[in-house]
C-alpha cells in the first residue's frame, strides 16, 4: 500500500508540474481569452489515458505500479477531465445510457453551481 501510494505521489506531482507548463505555454503561444492550455490539457490527458488504459487492458503493459503511476497520479494530477471523460465512455460502451446522462449533466450542471456557491460564501464571508 505505501509503495502504491508512493507511485500516486510522484505521478501526481509529475502531472501537476505538466499541466501547468503546458497549459501556460499553450496560453501564450495563442494569446486569447479562451482558455486554450486547459483545454489543450484536457484533450491531451483524454488521448493519454485511452491509450494507456487499452494497453494494460491488451496486456501490452502489465506492470500494476505503472498503472498507478500513469493513471492514478500522473493522469489523474494531468487532468481529472481525462478519468470523467473515460468512465462516460465506460458508460457508453456498456449501454448504461441513464448513468451516462446522469454523469455528464449532473456534473456539469452542479460544478458549476458549486463554484457559483463557492464564490458566494467567500462573498458572504
Amino acid at each position: 500500500m505505501f509503495l502504491n501510494i508512493l507511485f500516486v505521489i510522484l505521478g501526481g506531482a509529475l502531472g501537476a508540474i505538466s499541466r501547468f507548463t503546458i497549459g501556460t505555454q499553450v496560453d501564450k503561444l495563442f494569446n486569447t481569452t479562451f482558455p486554450i492550455g486547459i483545454f489543450f490539457v484536457n484533450l491531451m490527458g483524454c488521448f493519454f489515458i485511452g491509450l494507456v488504459m487499452s494497453a494494460f487492458q491488451n496486456k501490452i503493459i502489465d506492470n500494476e505500479n505503472l498503472k498507478i503511476f500513469l493513471i492514478v497520479g500522473f493522469l489523474g494530477s494531468l487532468t481529472t477531465f481525462s478519468t470523467f471523460a473515460l468512465d462516460n465512455f465506460n458508460l457508453f460502451t456498456f449501454k448504461n445510457f441513464l448513468y451516462l446522462f446522469i454523469n455528464l449533466f449532473f456534473t456539469n450542471f452542479f460544478g458549476i453551481v458549486m463554484v457559483f456557491l463557492g464564490i458566494k460564501t467567500i462573498k458572504l464571508i
